[in-house]
């Protein structure tokens, strides 16, 4: 049966086994496994170029777009890595992207029409403050999420047009240039009118948690 072989043998073994035993299932399990294996090898577009690299040009500007950037920020998702976050000043066609520092390639982003919904939440149990960034697709896109500090900025890592005030942190700058160039949405914070933790934070005295804490024991 085509696709066994992406699947851990003792499962393989009891589909084969249940196939002999109900000839009429075949044709499902053939359906699954087919499925499967096309998950587990990459897309092809083109003809031979991978999915990632198609996702890779789709965010590319135009060569008159400019960015406002950050360098040496620290993205999680798609991918786990510091890149240039690049936030683009065309607010009709422009993307927010991760992009390579020394080549200026992107490495993935997403388009602002195609932005559902942006999250911004402080990172638990951190001496020093940090904030994540989630941004959600309209589809089934990736999702983007990056982490920015909470402190002052410094002037050197940001290029921007817009005016900078050093008394800023790097997350109002985010958010100012996420709010300013969004169309459909606005960048949404937790609000401790709706919910506050009453976990204490002995490294944050003063600020109210927004996060409880959940152990997933294990089996042993």
């Amino acid at each position: 049966m085509q696709g066994l072989q992406y699947l851990p043998q003792a499962l393989s073994s009891r589909i084969e086994t249940t196939v002999q035993q109900h000839p009429e299932l075949f044709e499902l399990f053939q359906d699954i496994t087919t499925h499967i294996s096309t998950l587990t090898q990459p897309t092809q577009t083109n003809g031979n170029a991978p999915l990632s690299k198609k996702r890779k040009l789709e965010v590319e500007p135009s060569t008159a777009d400019t960015f406002d950037s950050i360098a040496d920020t620290s993205f999680s998702i798609p991918q786990r890595k510091k890149l240039k976050l690049e936030i683009s000043r065309n607010s009709e066609n422009g993307a927010i992207r991760g992009a390579n520092a020394t080549t200026g390639e992107a490495d993935f982003g997403i388009r602002y029409s195609d932005v559902d919904t942006c999250i911004c939440l402080p990172v638990p149990e951190k001496a020093q403050p940090q904030y994540s960034f989630c941004i959600l697709p309209t589809s089934g896109d990736e999702q983007l999420l990056f982490s920015v500090p909470g402190t002052k900025i410094k002037p050197e890592a940001i290029h921007s047009d817009q005016p900078l005030d050093e008394e800023q942190s790097y997350k109002d700058v985010v958010m100012k240039l996420l709010n300013k160039r969004l169309k459909k949405t606005r960048v949404v914070e937790p609000n401790e009118k709706e919910f506050a933790s009453t976990i204490t934070q002995p490294h944050r005295k003063g600020e109210k948690a927004v996060h409880v804490k959940a152990f997933r024991g294990s089996k042993d």
